[in-house]
């Protein structure tokens, strides 16, 4: 009895789980965004679901695939059906039948009974596994990365330097099918970026190749394209492509995965760098300028000699240390700046002296005047006598006679006894041009 409970109990679930697997359902996704790589799918009819074996897809069942996202068929554990594109799709091979998706009822129904005889010689369950994958075929961003460790990098300004980066980078999966096959498999739920990436403190090979990587291109910009390390930032364009000729290949064929995108976030070069850097920059400043050489001469001077009074074994001892420092050739690079700065005093007095003998003298007895008013006692700059214009229209007569007519000077008139006005070229009108009096 026992024996026969049992294969009645066999039959009955075999039955049961061929006939709630016929149902057609509706599977579909949400976008991935950008944390979810692939995601398993999942049906989405609440009413009516099919309750039987979530690893069987009814033939006839609908797909629908969101933008951005590819669609994979897992038949028995092999990809058998692949899109790239959005839209509606009907599942039409599946490999369970179905006396709900087809108008021969007949031929449905002896399916289903072999179907059901199988499932009772594997305990009531159907020894198959029909599932559906979708990719995210989106541009993953925000990637974030950083250099552990300075990086040489050989600058055509400074020579070899190391810096510190960080930055981000951005990937895509662009052939779903190697992405599936190489890294996740039949999953049952999803496999997100921190499973492929890791994190920045902690990073998998993907992002541990990437770093390798760009170490390369930084030897390629430097070494090949001459581009100053301050520069970097500004070279998106070129970072990417680099990235890609040196990753895309190996990516492409084993992961099915492409660099988009390279952003530096900041540059960094470490203490030693940056020490050589600012030696670098401050003896272009001086060979660019004699003054600032000159001053930093100077300053050098003067600090040593305050270092000399402050010695503990006397200024003497260390004025003599100064002195065997000068004899050394300091002193030659010192004495040069202080006779450059000397020459440029001496030029500065000389075009002084130059401007005051050039200038004005006024009455108060000031020299060398260059403005309008004497820089001594304020008085306006003398107008020059101009002459004077004869009635015959010769401008400029200095002596008392007209030099085209010979007509004399005349006589400068004494003024408007009411308003004060004179005459600018001494004639003598009858009557005032300002208040009309009679002159």
């Amino acid at each position: 009895m026992g024996l026969i409970s049992n294969i009645v109990g066999v039959i009955g679930t075999s039955v049961s789980s061929s006939v709630r697997d016929q149902y057609l359902e509706f599977f579909t996704s949400d976008s991935l965004g950008q944390d979810v790589l692939v995601r398993r799918g999942a049906t989405s009819i609440k009413n009516g679901k099919n309750k039987g074996n979530s690893d069987i897809i009814s033939n006839g069942s609908k797909i629908a695939v969101p933008e951005g996202t590819a669609l994979l068929l897992v038949d028995n554990g092999k990809v058998v059906d692949f899109t790239t594109e959005a839209g509606m799709y009907t599942w039409d091979s599946s490999s369970a039948p179905s006396v709900l998706s087809n108008l021969d009822f007949l031929d449905n129904a002896k399916n289903v009974v072999k179907d059901t005889w199988n499932r009772m010689r594997m305990g009531g369950e159907l020894a198959q596994q029909q599932r559906i994958y979708y990719v995210n075929m989106l541009q993953i961003l925000n990637n974030a990365f950083g250099t552990p460790t300075p990086l040489p990098y050989h600058d055509p300004e400074y020579r070899n330097i190391y810096i510190r980066m960080n930055g981000y980078f951005s990937f895509r999966i662009a052939d779903p099918v190697a992405f599936f096959k190489s890294l996740t498999g039949n999953i049952g739920a999803e496999y997100t970026k921190l499973d492929l990436m890791g994190r920045p403190a902690e990073p998998l090979q993907p992002r541990a190749e990437f770093l390798d990587r760009f170490s390369e291109v930084l030897n390629k910009c430097g070494g090949v394209d001459k581009i100053m390390f301050a520069n970097l930032p500004s070279e998106q364009k070129r970072l990417r492509e680099y990235m890609q000729q040196a990753l895309d290949e190996e990516w492409m064929q084993a992961r099915g995965m492409l660099v988009e995108m390279v952003a530096i976030n900041s540059i960094t070069p470490d203490d030693k760098s940056r020490e050589r850097i600012e030696q670098i920059d401050q003896a272009k400043n001086f060979s660019s300028d004699p003054n600032a050489l000159a001053a930093q001469a100077i300053l050098g001077q003067t600090e040593a000699m305050k270092l000399a009074g402050g010695n503990s074994a006397g200024a003497a001892t260390g004025l003599m240390g100064l002195g065997m420092m000068g004899a050394m050739g300091g002193g030659n690079q010192t004495n040069a700046a202080f006779g450059f700065l000397g020459q440029q005093q001496q030029q500065a007095q000389a075009g002084a002296t130059q401007a005051a003998q050039s200038g004005w003298t006024c009455s108060c007895g000031k020299a060398g005047n260059t403005g309008k008013f004497c820089g001594e006692c304020g008085k306006p700059q003398p107008v020059a006598n101009a002459g004077w214009t004869c009635s015959c229209g010769n401008a400029g007569n200095t002596g008392k006679f007209c030099g085209e007519c010979g007509k004399p000077q005349p006589i400068a008139s004494a003024g408007c006894p009411k308003c004060g006005w004179k005459s600018a070229d001494g004639s003598s009108p009858k009557f005032c041009p300002e208040c009309g009096t009679q002159l």
